[in-house]
């Protein structure tokens, strides 16, 4: 009689390389910082510099007045950060030498939740929950074709990401409206013309908010979406 065969239960070798300490909250936005060896996060509002060997905080963390920050983008070469305020701020940051406050850019109403460089580094996409995206020159800090257009209504928007050519820009979020006594969503993916504003395509499928984006690098009008699972109501 043979032996019974016994499975063993295989076990992931995909094991953490460093825990960052201290209490840090819900993260809701990480870059890394140049040099790849250490990281900022956006938790509950405030910004913190990390060493990724001793995962201890660095220095105090970076605020303006007080101000709580939702979201961070590094830009191209690595020296300016730009973060979205609860108070629809967007904020210029020095990273290199001052890591202080540069420039306040003002026009969204409601919290920036998404930006995007472009690869030049002399333009940034932002988007907000005013429902409107937004595209600024860096250097002088306005805004370009204001307002670039009105994407979702009020408390929608998510992403914004500009097309590996740079001429194209894609928008994501959710419309929401009143049907009757429901709350009805329709998940919409729409692209627009860098340089005027103009809508050009819009991609529906979705049922629920689309929170991430991503252009394919083989052609300029290819996207792709991702939609996280959500519980639904």
């Amino acid at each position: 009689m043979s032996s019974p065969i016994t499975k063993t239960k295989k076990t992931s070798s995909i094991k953490p390389r460093q825990k960052l300490g201290g209490r840090i909250g819900i993260i809701e936005d990480i870059v890394f910082l140049p040099g790849g060896q250490r990281i900022m996060t956006c938790s509950l509002g405030w910004l913190r510099v990390w060493d990724l060997k001793s995962g201890q905080q660095i220095e105090q963390d970076w605020r303006d007045g007080g101000r709580a920050e939702a979201s961070i983008a590094l830009s191209p070469d690595g020296k300016k950060m730009v973060s979205g305020g609860y108070d629809g701020v967007v904020r210029l940051w020095d990273v290199i030498d001052t890591c202080k406050v540069i420039a306040k850019w003002t026009g969204h109403t409601d919290t920036v939740w998404s930006f995007c460089w472009r690869g030049d580094g002399q333009r940034v996409l932002s988007e907000s929950w005013d429902g409107t995206a937004r595209q600024w020159d860096v250097e002088s800090g306005e805004t370009i074709l204001e307002p670039i257009f009105q994407p979702f209504r009020t408390g929608s928007g998510c992403v914004v990401v500009y097309s590996p050519d740079m001429t194209l820009i894609a928008t994501a979020g959710s419309d929401r409206f009143w049907d009757k006594d429901e709350i009805s969503n329709r998940s919409l993916i729409k692209i627009w013309d860098a340089k005027t504003g103009k809508h050009v395509a819009t991609l529906k499928g979705h049922r629920w908010h689309v929170n991430c984006l991503a252009w394919t690098k083989d052609g300029p009008r290819e996207i792709d979406a991702v939609l996280p699972r959500l519980p639904r109501s």
